[in-house]
């Protein structure tokens, strides 16, 4: 039976976090706050009503910058691909996803929410509260995820890099360091998975126009230094695709 099914975006999600690497695979402590902004003229404040008593909401969304389906997926942690279903990846048939935030304001139409999986510009569908009743359940597993029994490796970062970090930080690139963290503390050199190499006796973690080096010494990851991707004469041409090459001149300066 063939049926299609409409749904119009209740509004949308506004996020640091724009390109689908730059997001938590699930919402930590390194992911950054958003907000969800909804459409104005559907009497969507009345639903809002009561809603600033709940702790934490369920977001329900569109993976917008998904066009295709598949059904088997590789997730970061597994060996072997994984059927979609039993998994959070957004290569859906019907591309939803949700997930859990902490709820911090509404003001207006404008719902602040804590550190999310979210990018920039998502179209929000619904949301509802997280019941701390019948949503968590107890002794839930998966067995898929235990069988990979994968060990988290440790990531340490030096003082230099740590200066490193904080200077992107400060100058509106924020999204290094949480992403270095969570490329490596699993299978942090499976070059099948992410953007890594052996470089000598260093290995190379390549983050759009940055480079990031690391050793590996049994399970910790020790981050050295952070380094511009860019080439001298790279940075002399005025083409600017990532609109970064200021920074990175800054960046070269303060620490070359």
């Amino acid at each position: 039976m063939n049926s299609n099914i409409t749904f119009s975006p209740i509004g949308y999600f506004k996020s640091s976090q724009i390109e689908p690497y730059q997001a938590a695979r699930q919402p930590d402590e390194l992911s950054e706050p958003g907000e969800i902004v909804l459409n104005s003229g559907f009497n969507f404040e009345q639903a809002l009503q009561n809603l600033n008593d709940c702790s934490h909401i369920w977001i329900i969304y569109h993976f917008h910058h998904n066009q295709n389906w598949k059904p088997l997926v590789q997730t970061p942690r597994a060996l072997d691909k994984i059927g979609v279903f039993a998994t959070r990846a957004p290569y859906r048939p019907n591309p939803i996803g949700m997930t859990t935030v902490k709820l911090i304001s509404i003001e207006g139409l404008t719902i602040q929410v804590g550190p999310n999986d979210i990018l920039d510009g998502t179209p929000i569908l619904d949301i509802k509260p997280y019941h701390p009743e019948s949503d968590r359940i107890e002794n839930a597993t998966i067995q898929w995820l235990d069988s990979v029994a994968q060990e988290k490796f440790e990531v340490r970062i030096s003082p230099f890099a740590e200066e490193q970090f904080d200077f992107l930080g400060i100058n509106g690139q924020r999204e290094l360091k949480p992403f270095v963290s969570r490329q490596l503390e699993y299978d942090p050199i499976n070059s099948d998975k992410k953007r890594v190499k052996k470089v000598n006796e260093l290995y190379e973690l390549s983050y759009r126009t940055w480079r990031i080096d690391f050793v590996m010494i049994d399970k910790v990851i020790s981050i050295l230094s952070v380094r511009s991707g860019y080439s001298t004469s790279d940075l002399a041409n005025v083409e600017d695709k990532y609109q970064d090459k200021e920074l990175h001149k800054k960046f070269n300066k303060t620490f070359n």
